[in-house]
């Protein structure tokens, strides 16, 4: 049964007549363990770093943000109210951009 509804990694992504395969999208996808490993302590560090500009309320509010909830489920969650979970994530949002610019800068 999975040998009958295999997808071709050679067939086009959107039509027909498209030139970009599946097989294409995936190569591009870091498979070398080295750098999948430079990739996982840079996202470590730069998530070290993160936790250090944010107060405890503003990473809950983020992470729980990040699970996909909803901003009542927010606050419910941390017992919070719903404008309180709407001020932490545009401060989030505020600090984040300005530690881009001082990091990419």
């Amino acid at each position: 049964m999975p040998l009958n509804s295999y997808v071709s990694l050679n067939k086009p992504l959107y039509d027909e007549e498209s030139d970009r395969t599946l097989l294409d999208v995936i190569e591009g996808r870091v498979t070398n363990p080295e750098d999948l490993y430079i990739s996982q302590e840079d996202l470590a560090r730069i998530q070290t770093q993160i936790s250090e500009v944010l107060s405890d309320l503003e990473r809950q509010v983020l992470d729980a943000f990040m699970d996909g909830k909803s901003y009542q489920e927010i606050a419910e969650l941390l017992g919070r109210h719903v404008k309180s979970i709407d001020n932490a994530l545009q401060r989030v949002k505020r600090k984040l951009f300005k530690f881009r610019e001082e990091n990419d800068g």
